[in-house]
């Protein structure tokens, strides 16, 4: 023992502790001072606000903690305190070790904060608008719609070839007394959907009625004489159609408010996609599952 006491590595380390200890006695005060102070500014209320209010908006929060009254900015500082303690004395307890929780809401706050890198992206020119909308063109397509109203003859009250029958007699009742959209209803039988469809897309009546009946309806011109009969899988149908779209693509002027949202929603995601990379670009990742 003596002669590791000789050793000056040592006596070097011995004497190293003194002075580490000798200090924090002398200084115990500052020490327990630093632990429980909580220093407030202009930054930290800023970073508070833009978290809390889930933005990242720098020039937002600045002017949003100038208008500040003393009685709000005390608030702020109160609130801000509040949290900063219970943070502190929850990490001092270890609260933080092994808690799925708190590991999602980190991730989720550096998620929020990646999500901030948006904000320092050039705003969207029309130049860039009319890019954006000339590669997704498709994307806006409207699709086929048509108004009409029918009459139903149903081929499981009759066989087909009865329903078939029926429904051409009433193909020339309808016509020879003009009847009109709004008196459809006294004729023919009841069916398991609409009587009337007004502005209804191809495909919903696809889905009612089946693709044979709805290719056949979006083939007609509208007119003001019943048309048909016309096949379903129910059964016949006499048309009255009064008005056919085909599927076509707005312009950008017409849905310009739409183009915009989603363009500037795939230049977030772009920068967001960009951030990771440089994120993870400082990991080594190691996958050592198949050793």
């Amino acid at each position: 023992m003596q002669k590791l006491i000789k050793e000056p590595l040592v006596q070097f380390v011995f004497i190293a502790l003194l002075l580490l200890l000798g200090e924090r006695l002398i200084n115990a005060d500052e020490y327990t001072y630093d632990q429980y102070r909580i220093d407030v500014d202009d930054a930290v209320l800023l970073q508070y606000m833009q978290l809390r209010a889930k933005t990242f908006r720098s020039d937002d929060a600045v002017q949003a903690l100038q208008a500040l009254s003393p009685e709000e900015r005390q608030q702020l500082v109160g609130d801000y305190s509040r949290e900063e303690a219970l943070f502190r004395e929850a990490m001092s307890l270890n609260l933080d070790k092994n808690d799925q929780i708190i590991r999602r809401r980190l991730i989720q706050k550096m998620d929020y904060l990646v999500q901030g890198f948006y904000d320092e992206s050039d705003p969207l020119t029309e130049d860039d608008l009319r890019s954006y909308y000339e590669a997704n063109r498709e994307n806006y397509r409207k699709p086929a719609s048509a108004t009409f109203t029918h009459v139903f003859v149903s081929s499981e009250r009759h066989s087909v070839e009865q329903a078939k029958v029926i429904a051409d007699e009433l193909y020339r009742t309808l016509n020879d007394a003009q009847v009109p959209f709004e008196n459809a209803p006294r004729y023919g039988e009841r069916f398991l959907y609409n009587r009337n469809y007004v502005n209804r897309d191809d495909d919903e009546i696809a889905s009612h009625f089946g693709d044979q009946f709805q290719q056949q309806v979006f083939a007609f011109d509208t007119s003001d004489q019943w048309q048909g009969p016309v096949q379903s899988n129910y059964g016949w149908h006499l048309v009255l159609l009064v008005k056919n779209t085909p599927a076509y693509i707005p312009s950008l002027e017409e849905i310009a408010s739409n183009v915009l949202a989603d363009a500037q929603r795939e230049q977030q995601q772009q920068t967001k996609r960009e951030a990771m990379e440089k994120l993870m670009a400082r990991y080594q990742v190691l996958d050592t599952g198949g050793e």
